[in-house]
């Protein structure tokens, strides 16, 4: 009978504790949702992080995280200055009225680095964080940023970050799983912020190294003014002196001599030499204005082939032209081409003195024109055909050649975008071979 007693008692003590078991029951679960809704916040918000390199965008996500999840009023982020000193400034807030600047901070020797390491970089409230180092500058510093929670941003056991949230808005305190959310949140941001940080270093090494780069395209040129500045006293100086002694012959043979004429005609010929110097400088070194339009590339060649009839009677030289029909427009300047064309052509007559044969000959794809010019000549050195692209770089004897007139074509060919190549060709001679992106190509580019 005692035992029933005991066993009716006990039944309605536990019926009497059942609404007390069962609200202890569904806080339980509604902080156990709660917890896993935190980690799954953060593994979203670690999937989005892991894509943003640009530090400020970064900071704003996760204080609007912080201020949205916590429901808090607001939230500031301190972080280090650079990967090499570990002084926090505040660099983002919101819901503060303070702003962020360089000289609020705290530097890396304080005394709340030290309270931080010694409970192993968990969260700290702003009381306990007073009543441990006392009211230091940092301390007031905190409290302008109306510091309820500071949860540190450590890496490899270096803190590199602060997150500073306000009291709640509800006036509820922080739980466990508050603390455990911003602490996770932190370490990510640590990592992010770094990456961030990595990825800005990087690109603005980048940057130097373009800067360093033209600069040091800069000096080249100013280099290459120099040699240029010897170069053009020596190629226009010849000429003139043979000017000059020309003109004396002339004016003092008779005018009854056949000689006068013979006199005028090497004098016209060497001021056109000093003109064409003159002009294959300006072409070298000043920008190219002519307008780009669709051409016909077998028509550009024709007017060369036109230009230099002559020129190839004089030196016995017999030009081939090869191109198969129906050859489709390109993008580029007629002129510029033509110019092209014209050096090439002329070097190979001046390298074939006795006289010899050129072809010109071509082909298409579905991206490229290619137009190749092949003469009967010597050939290139196999040594010099990376040079023959160098301003002033010459193999012509007697002043016959500036070194100019390769790089002009270089220099042409590139701003059309192009290609041109030099090779030697079994059983002839020099070959150029010029590539060229077709007009739909180009328009793409």
């Amino acid at each position: 009978m005692a035992k029933s007693s005991r066993q009716v008692l006990r039944v309605t003590a536990d019926a009497q504790n059942l609404p007390t078991r069962l609200e202890e029951l569904t806080e339980t679960n509604k902080r156990l949702k709660r917890k896993i809704f935190d980690l799954y916040t953060v593994f979203e918000i670690s999937k989005h992080l892991s894509s943003v390199l640009d530090t400020p965008t970064l900071l704003d996500g996760i204080i609007l995280t912080c201020i949205g999840q916590m429901g808090v009023n607001g939230a500031a982020v301190l972080i280090a200055k650079n990967h090499h000193n570990d002084d926090l400034t505040l660099a983002k807030q919101k819901g503060l009225s303070i702003e962020p600047s360089g000289d609020k901070f705290i530097p890396e020797d304080s005394p709340i680095f030290e309270l931080f390491r010694a409970v192993h970089f968990k969260p700290l409230s702003y009381n306990e964080i007073l009543r441990q180092v006392g009211d230091i500058d940092e301390v007031h510093l905190l409290r302008q940023i109306e510091c309820e929670y500071l949860i540190p941003m450590s890496l490899q056991n270096r803190i590199r970050g602060l997150l500073s949230v306000t009291r709640k808005i509800s006036g509820t305190a922080f739980f466990d799983d508050d603390l455990e959310f911003l602490a996770i949140l932190a370490n990510q941001l640590s990592v992010s912020v770094e990456n961030a940080r990595l990825f800005e270093s990087e690109k603005e090494a980048l940057e130097q190294l373009r800067t360093a780069q033209s600069q040091l395209v800069q000096a080249e040129k100013l280099a290459a003014l120099g040699q240029l500045s010897a170069r053009v006293a020596h190629e226009v100086n010849n000429p003139l002196g043979i000017i000059k002694n020309y003109l004396l012959l002339a004016s003092e043979a008779s005018p009854s001599s056949n000689s006068a004429g013979e006199y005028l005609q090497i004098v016209t010929e060497e001021v056109d030499r000093i003109a064409r110097i003159v002009r294959q400088l300006l072409d070298l070194f000043r920008p190219r204005e002519d307008v780009f339009a669709e051409i016909d590339i077998e028509a550009v060649v024709d007017e060369t082939l036109l230009l230099l009839s002559h020129h190839a009677r004089v030196c016995k030289v017999r030009i081939e032209k090869q191109l198969p029909s129906g050859l489709p427009l390109i993008w580029g300047s007629a002129e510029q081409l033509k110019q092209v064309f014209l050096n090439l052509l002329i070097n190979s007559c001046d390298f074939m003195p006795d006289g010899g044969k050129i072809l010109i000959d071509g082909e298409q794809n579905e991206q490229q024109l290619i137009v190749r010019v092949t003469d009967w000549g010597p050939g290139i050195p196999p040594e010099n055909l990376t040079q023959i692209w160098e301003p002033f770089y010459t193999t012509k004897t007697g002043g016959r050649g500036t070194g100019l007139g390769l790089s002009v074509c270089y220099g042409i060919i590139k701003s059309h975008r192009g290609e041109i190549a030099a090779t030697n060709v079994a059983g002839a001679g020099a070959r150029f071979a010029i590539t060229l992106p077709l007009r739909g190509d180009h328009a793409a580019g």
